[in-house]
Formats: C-alpha cells, structure tokens, sequence
C-alpha cells in the first residue's frame, strides 16, 4: 500500500492507494510544521486517518508538505508518521517537489505554487536544483492568496475601496478592525485568515480597481519568485495552487509580459503525485 499526503497550510489531502482497492481520498487540516507540532500532528493521523486502514499493510508512505525544507521541521511530520507506520518506507518532502513531480513528472521546469502562501524552483526532472528562500506571508508570499487578501483588508481599513467595493466587501466580510488585528496578530493560522478574503477578488476581477490589484499582485510573483533565476526563460513555467486556477488569465498576462512559456496550470497535484509514484514503480 502506498499513502501520499500533499499538505499545505490550509488542508492535507491523502490518495492511498493499493491494488486491491484501487485509489481512496481523505482530507484533513494542513499539517505545516510552523503551525504544529509532532503532538498534534499524531493527533490528526489518529483521528482521521488512521481509521481508514491498517497501518501494518502500508508500505511507503511519501509526505509532501508546506514548511518541509528545514531538517528539524521535517522531523515535527517524520516522527509521527513513523511511529504510526513501523512497516513502511517514510520520506517526508516539501510541498514544491511534490508539485514538480506532479507538473513535470521526470522532465525538467520552472514549478511555481500559488495558493495560500507562493513559492518557486528549478526542477531537474528529479530534483530541485535552485529554490528561492520561502519567507512567508510577512516577508515574502508573493502572488499568493494570503497577500491577495492582505491587500483587500489593508484598502478597506484604508478607505481605499471604491464605493461599491466597499459596501460589498462589508456585506460579505463584516469585519471591524480590532477583530482582524486580533485574527492576524494574536491568532492561529493569520495566512489563512488573510487568504480567507481572496475569493472577493474573484467575483470582482473585471471591476477595473481589481483589475489593477491583480495584474499589480500578479507581476509581484513574477519578479520576485519567477525572474530571479538568470536561466528562467530556458524553462516552460507550471504552476499549482487554487491563485494560479482561479486567476489563470491574469498569470498569462503577465507571463506574456515577461516573455515566459506557461505550462500546465492544476489546482491541487495529490493525484499526479500519486501516479508519479506508482509509475515509478512500473520502471
């Protein structure tokens, strides 16, 4: 049997798969080890997966999550999983690539994640070769769905809303200040709070303030997570993430300005990682 978790800071989706059964899905919370611990990490493995299957008949188990990259974090997610899984072969990777593998499977890319937090690399067709420092939503993230909805909330709190905008954005996010300065200072999970807010940008995206948010938002991804490597247009760019899905139109605009070959654009890559997998297995 083989497991694979792709794992942002909102949720963890699951493919486990076997012969016998064929590909079953499950979702929990994200498992991002800034946010939590190994503790709670072996919480959400008991409770919502473990009870799907036995642990004793899974043999690999690859983990692909958001703040997988630092060694001490990786072992808030690999502990955990080896203890619930004592048969198994456990690698516990970053979320970036386990969407390289997904996008470019054993060719070579630009692979870009846009969803709630934003990162980038260089994909060899095995491995990633030059990767940007990922420094968050506070100092970095850029194009993502957290700076997206910081944005919205900052031009709110600002009066910087058009009128329509405003009385909009109010009906469907009734918030006051002191609780969103609660939500993102004092808080679990700000990135996500902030994220929260991007689908407004959506259903607004041809109102022309919008409109200049957007491509603005969306050309900050590209200087500062896709033109920073010297070789990026030897590349095709591909992307993942729901950012990437829901504003395709205003990434091809600015890939376009950039001179820049866009790829595959998917909104989540646990299934093409499951099938890297498995055609692994088959060479």
């Amino acid at each position: 049997m083989i497991i694979v978790a792709d794992s942002g800071s909102t949720k963890t989706d699951w493919r486990i798969y076997d012969k016998k059964h064929g590909i079953r899905q499950l979702q929990t919370i994200g498992m991002n080890p800034y946010f939590l611990n190994s503790d709670k990490v072996t919480e959400v493995l008991e409770k919502d997966l473990l009870p799907y299957l036995n642990p004793k008949n899974v043999g690999e188990v690859y983990f692909y999550g958001s703040g997988c990259t630092l060694s001490e974090k990786v072992r808030e997610i690999e502990y955990p999983l080896s203890d619930l899984f004592t048969e198994a072969t456990i690698a516990v990777e970053s979320d970036l690539l386990g969407t390289a593998r997904a996008l470019c499977g054993n060719s070579a890319g630009l692979i870009g994640i846009l969803g709630t937090g934003s990162n980038s690399c260089i994909y060899d067709g095995r491995y990633i070769t030059k990767q940007i420092n990922s420094l968050g939503y506070v100092l970095g993230d850029e194009g993502s769905g957290a700076i997206l909805g910081r944005s919205l909330v900052k031009a709110f709190f600002e009066n910087k809303l058009p009128v329509d905008l405003e009385k909009d954005f109010f009906e469907k996010h009734p918030v006051s200040l002191s609780r969103t300065l609660d939500m993102i200072y004092r808080q679990s999970f700000p990135n996500m709070f902030l994220a929260s807010f991007a689908p407004f940008a959506f259903q607004h995206k041809t109102n022309p303030w919008m409109k200049e948010l957007l491509n603005s938002h969306f050309e900050a991804f590209f200087t500062h997570m896709v033109t920073v490597y010297e070789d990026y247009r030897q590349f095709t760019l591909h992307l993942s993430g729901s950012i990437a899905h829901y504003f395709g139109e205003f990434v091809e605009e600015a890939a376009k300005n950039h001179r820049i070959a866009l790829g595959r654009i998917i909104i989540q890559p646990v299934d093409d990682i499951l099938n890297y997998h498995i055609q692994q297995h088959s060479e």
